[in-house]
């Protein structure tokens, strides 16, 4: 008997594997957050999208190349989301006054960002968002001030 050669048996064990690619996804992967439910897209459009994708005199503001505005700008533009994770579970986002020149000019829409944190902080939409990513894990990215402490 003519033993079978091994490769007719991995072609259609890594044809199976390619198709269940997405149970073997990374941790962190966008995917995981769709469908983005009603409560988190409400937080999304009354707190990020300011910095994140709201449209100001014809041009979209755009920050950390992220756009928060719909589902598909969302998929397009978020090439981590073990990293927006990590910034809503350090409390790094919203921030207070880190707004672009542009609209850092406008005393207006300091004040409409301050509130923004405010209610943001009031109504522990911070929470909602970490139940929503529940199934990322997030990313380390080391503090600036603890590489400057180290290279001393």
């Amino acid at each position: 008997m003519k033993p079978r050669p091994t490769r007719h048996l991995l072609v259609p064990a890594f044809a199976t594997l390619i198709s269940c690619s997405a149970a073997f996804a990374a941790p962190g992967k966008s995917d995981a957050l769709f469908p983005i439910p009603e409560n988190v897209r409400h937080i999304l459009d009354q707190r990020c999208v300011m910095c994140h994708g709201e449209v100001h005199n014809g041009k979209t503001e755009i920050r950390e190349d992220l756009n928060l505005s719909n589902d598909e700008a969302i998929k397009e533009t978020l090439s981590e989301a073990g990293r927006l994770k990590e910034v809503i579970a350090k409390k790094q986002m919203p921030q207070k006054a880190k707004l672009s020149f542009r609209l850092r000019k406008d005393p207006k829409l300091k004040e409409r960002l301050d509130a923004i944190k405010a209610d943001y902080d009031k109504n522990g939409e911070r929470d909602v968002l970490m139940a929503w990513m529940k199934d990322i894990t997030a990313t380390e990215t080391p503090d600036k001030k603890d590489k400057e402490k180290k290279a001393e």
